[in-house]
């Protein structure tokens, strides 16, 4: 999926959550929407076995599903 299919609020949210949780080296930065899954199966192709983070953002009424991996 596009990131730009993405709202910016998403990236911001999560951008947040990695600040708050001191989450050290993210990367893989990726999203998907929960209604439709739009997105999921990069969202999941993007995890590491190093250490992933994952959670949930609410934007214009619709869940999303955030996440990045860290500590590498």
């Amino acid at each position: 999926m596009c990131e730009e299919m993405i709202p910016s609020e998403v990236w911001e949210d999560l951008q947040y959550e990695i600040d708050r949780q001191e989450l050290e080296f993210a990367d893989s930065r990726r999203a998907y929407r929960r209604k439709d899954s739009m997105g999921k199966e990069q969202f999941e192709a993007a995890r590491s076995c190093c250490g992933s983070w994952e959670g949930q953002t609410v934007v214009d009424n619709e869940v999303w599903i955030i996440g990045c991996n860290y500590g590498h």
